[in-house]
């Protein structure tokens, strides 16, 4: 399975979606959208690395729990740019073990909520991906896995990347999480918070072909113009 870890110290799953080939032979870019885990734990080091890596630009998906508990350590640091663009907000501003009933029963179901209920948090992302100030950029939010992976997965498709390649790329978090979902306390958590099955990614793209035709025909109904999609193609397409 093909998989472009990238190292980076103080933070997990840090991953370059560049190099995968679209339908029509194309490469896209390497380096244009890195993913990866929270940056709580970013060194000195590992800033110095994002930076030689040409990334000037974080967006933060976690909610405003998770910032607060655990701020990115990139957060005031002029050779940076910070976005929050908060998702699974109303699960996760909570002490999530003490509301194990805000879980929806599968994590397929989570997936496919986030998708519908958070519409304009996925347009100011494909927004900001749009904007000309930024060429490079990371994404994460906890574990770089679920509100990650999605985000990854949009964009994949978006440049015609094959649905196996992009379900592959999901499914690698679960091999690549195994020392950090170690210490995490589920508590009351449905067990499948720690997975990142194939199937649940088959689901997904099954969802956005169904009810919007692909990944196209939802960015243009939640107002990702085909504008704004094709100056993010420019980004990803080599």
């Amino acid at each position: 399975m093909r998989c472009n870890l990238l190292d980076v110290e103080g933070c997990h799953n840090v991953r370059d979606i560049g190099g995968y080939l679209t339908g029509a032979g194309k490469a896209l870019k390497h380096l244009r959208f890195i993913r990866s885990g929270f940056l709580f734990g970013l060194t000195k080091q590992g800033k110095a690395q994002l930076l030689d890596l040409g990334v000037r630009c974080v967006i933060d998906l976690r909610s405003h729990r998770e910032v607060s508990l655990y701020p990115d350590a990139v957060v005031g640091d002029s050779h940076f740019s910070w976005h929050h663009l908060p998702m699974l907000d109303y699960i996760y501003s909570s002490r999530a073990q003490d509301l194990p009933d805000s879980f929806p029963p599968s994590l397929e179901e989570m997936y496919i909520s986030l998708l519908e209920e958070s519409r304009a948090g996925f347009r100011q992302l494909f927004e900001l991906f749009a904007h000309p100030g930024h060429q490079s950029y990371i994404f994460h939010c906890t574990a770089g896995k679920d509100r990650t992976g999605i985000v990854a997965a949009l964009l994949l498709s978006l440049a015609g990347v094959d649905e196996q390649a992009i379900i592959e790329d999901y499914a690698h978090s679960e091999e690549l999480l195994r020392d950090f979902v170690s210490k995490v306390d589920l508590g009351s958590l449905p067990k499948y918070v720690l997975t990142s099955r194939p199937q649940t990614m088959q689901v997904l793209l099954s969802h956005l072909k169904t009810q919007y035709g692909g990944t196209q025909g939802y960015l243009s109904e939640i107002g990702v113009d085909t504008i704004i999609q094709a100056e993010v193609l420019k980004k990803l397409l080599d």
